[in-house]
């Protein structure tokens, strides 16, 4: 992660934080929150992400020092004797160095190398992973919030109807039955209301976990499903040209060197040699004499292995083991492709028929307004029921619920496309 840039970002999570605080009592803390705020938070507050900054550490040092096989070992060791038969004590002090070389170091570097840059990707996955859940739940939460405001909307229109209906029936105009169904009605709706409520309530605990603030905060969204309402169609040759193929294939790239890492590793371990070196030195003395006797030896020995070329051998076994396993990555990576084509493709037409609905729901809407307003005239006039009445109040609500709906299923298939392909989150939502 690049220094300047987290200590920015840890500058702007303070700065939210303490413009929240400080317009608010301490028991009614307030934060208000664009999606990019909240995005934000979310990547410096995530458990996710920091357990995925500390695999990242993790490869990151093995990727440092990978060539540590080739770093001699040294130890020093004392000993003491006391033939207690003869009397004799003997004594001594030595220290030596040992050194390997094998094949295996190229390959053993290339891999921790391969595996800290393919861990950057998945590091780099992760975070765009909690991006994704953050802006989809940031969208969810509006549109629960936008149908909740619908259905109090309507809720509250059955009341005041159900109010002007109690003194209708008691000047005489309508039926007890037409005053009795109307509050029928409007208590009806309440469980609906107070259902919307308690998912909304329980999406915005969750929210908070993911942004890593605490649950007594209250958090105001400031952005709007209107916005989205007036997206464009989305066309493939539109698309923007990434610099990088897709993640997904990205990691199966990362697979497919790996693999053949792997296999290089065990066929160095097959048929390479393996040079060694040590050399000790020490001194030792026994009480019977007044001179120190001295060790100061130096060997060096090469290993060629031969069991590889023995098709039943553990090692020629692991030779073609690694073989299968490239191609296997190899057919993943061809496939990994292949998914993210039709995954695109599937993408775009989920975006462009939501598009082409929008436009349909908002007439929708429209309509359903108008009618609802004719239908009370009439209603007041009493040129038509109460059903007709309470009929159109309810294509109202369902008509507005259905385009917020479909406006978060848009930006949702939206998210999910620019996930796919690695591009900037918001790019095609523009």
């Amino acid at each position: 992660m690049n220094p300047k840039k987290s200590a920015k970002n840890a500058l702007l999570v303070a700065l939210l934080v303490l413009s929240g605080a400080a317009f608010s009592p301490v028991w009614a803390e307030s934060l208000s929150l664009s999606i990019e705020e909240a995005v934000l938070l979310a990547k410096e507050n995530n458990v996710s992400v920091k357990t995925s900054e500390n695999t990242l550490k993790n490869l990151r040092t093995r990727n440092r020092f990978s060539w540590n096989s080739i770093s001699p070992t040294a130890n020093i060791s004392g000993t003491y004797a006391d033939d207690l038969e003869n009397e004799v004590q003997s004594y001594g002090i030595s220290g030596s160095v040992n050194l390997g070389l094998t094949a295996n170091l190229f390959s053993s570097i290339q891999s921790a190398k391969l595996n800290y840059e393919k861990g950057q990707l998945t590091y780099d996955e992760a975070v765009r992973a909690v991006e994704l859940s953050v802006r989809k739940a940031y969208y969810q939460i509006l549109y629960e919030q936008e149908n909740l405001a619908l259905k109090k909307q309507s809720l509250e229109t059955s009341r005041t109807q159900y109010i002007s209906n109690q003194e209708k029936f008691k000047n005489g105009k309508i039926s007890e039955l037409d005053a009795f169904t109307s509050r029928v009605n409007y208590e009806s709706k309440k469980p609906d209301v107070e259902s919307a409520e308690i998912t909304l309530q329980n999406d915005l605990a969750s929210f908070k976990q993911m942004l890593g603030i605490q649950q007594d905060v209250n958090i105001v969204l400031t952005g709007s499903l209107d916005d989205i309402l007036s997206i464009k169609p989305v066309t493939f040759e539109s698309l923007p040209k990434p610099d990088a193929p897709a993640p997904e294939v990205q990691s199966a790239e990362y697979d497919v060197q790996i693999a053949k890492s792997s296999l290089l590793d065990s066929r160095f371990s097959a048929y390479a040699p393996t040079v060694s070196g040590s050399y000790t030195y020490g001194k030792s003395k026994t009480s019977e004499a007044d001179d120190w006797s001295t060790t100061n030896r130096l060997s060096v020995g090469v290993t060629i292995p031969l069991d590889g070329y023995l098709p039943w051998s553990s090692r020629a076994v692991s030779v073609a083991a690694n073989k299968y396993s490239l191609d296997s990555a190899q057919q993943r990576l061809e496939d990994a492709r292949t998914t993210v084509a039709v995954k695109t493709e599937n993408y775009l037409r989920k975006i462009n028929q939501a598009v082409l609905q929008l436009s349909s729901l908002q007439s929708n809407v429209e309509l359903a307004e108008q009618t609802y307003r004719m239908t009370l005239t009439a209603y007041n006039y009493g040129k038509t029921d109460l059903t007709s009445l309470q009929n159109a109040n309810d294509a109202v609500l369902n008509a507005g619920v259905s385009l917020k709906s479909q406006a978060n299923t848009l930006i949702s298939s939206i998210l999910d496309l620019e996930n796919l392909l690695g591009i900037p989150f918001g790019t095609l939502g523009k």
